[in-house]
């Protein structure tokens, strides 16, 4: 009985985190990678060890692109991810089974190691079926608050 849920688990997580997140196979449906001398408007962004962003909520324009500046003030390692609600929601329980993944080929994330900065340009160019959220899926950051809520405006 157990082997039988951990099967039906896999799978059920497998369906859900393949028609929530991006890889290689097909685009985000919450936007696209976009080209910095698109971007009209820079967000800087700073992670924290107390599991927060800052700024914590955000608004940003349908069709915008946004370049963001994230930068890691803590000691621990950090992620900026961009998704909306349903993607952030099976990136973290893709992250508590394998909380070692690493995100290099993924536009809409960076890792950044204690101290480091690094840049993501997003273009918000399709609305998505759940409301935005930029997250940070180290194993119990999501868990603990460390997500920034995100109003998508026209």
């Amino acid at each position: 009985m157990k082997m039988c849920e951990t099967i039906i688990g896999i799978l059920a997580f497998s369906l859900g985190a393949s028609t929530a997140l991006a890889d290689a196979g097909h685009s985000p449906t919450f936007g696209s990678p976009g080209k910095e001398s698109e971007a009209r408007r820079t967000v800087e962004v700073l992670a924290t060890d107390d599991m927060r962003f800052s700024p914590a909520k955000l608004e940003v324009r349908l069709g915008e692109t946004v370049k963001f500046v994230v930068r890691n003030g803590g000691k621990l390692k950090h992620e900026f991810t961009i998704g909306d609600r349903a993607s952030q929601r099976a990136h973290a329980l893709m992250m508590k089974k394998m909380p070692g993944m690493k995100h290099e080929d993924e536009p809409e994330a960076v890792t950044l190691e204690p101290g480091e900065t690094k840049t993501l340009v997003w273009k918000f160019d399709k609305k998505p079926a759940t409301p935005l959220e930029f997250a940070c899926h180290e194993p119990g950051h999501y868990e603990a608050g460390m997500k920034i809520a995100v109003v998508l405006s026209r």
